[in-house]
């Protein structure tokens, strides 16, 4: 089965630390929404380091928050390689899971992301097993 996810998000916070012009240590906050393929939604927001060296990536790491309409809420953390990070392409482990979102924990993911100016545009994939796929439709069925 496959679990699909399509975040939106924007730039709200870009502490920087600029080495020089092609050097530079930052760190992101980055809020928005997201809805996935079983007619789920929430907000998410993410907190992105990444470092910057001589125009190539040195390190890159992130954790991101998504928080469904019935208040369960995932996080999963990943970081990417320079390859990845040239071509937009990562990978997250979902590493904590409250409520009916638990069984989500150690499921990975693969995503592609791109920016048009503070804005992220990012589909994620996972495979999630047939006990995690109705879950995640109980909770677009269940009324707050």
């Amino acid at each position: 089965n496959d679990y699909k996810i399509d975040i939106h998000g924007k730039i709200v916070n870009n502490e920087k630390h600029k080495y020089s012009d092609n050097s530079y240590y930052s760190i992101l906050k980055i809020d928005g929404t997201f809805t996935d393929n079983f007619s789920n939604y929430g907000n998410f927001n993410a907190l992105v380091n990444l470092e910057i060296y001589n125009r190539e990536l040195k390190q890159h790491f992130f954790s991101a928050e998504l928080t469904y309409q019935d208040g369960s809420i995932f996080y999963g953390q990943g970081s990417r390689t320079s390859k990845e990070f040239e071509q937009g392409t990562g990978k997250l482990l979902i590493t904590t899971a409250n409520k009916k979102v638990k069984k989500l924990i150690g499921v990975k993911c693969v995503y592609a992301i791109n920016f048009f100016k503070n804005t992220s545009f990012t589909l994620t994939k996972c495979k999630i097993t047939d006990e995690i796929k109705k879950v995640l439709i109980s909770i677009s069925e269940s009324k707050k």
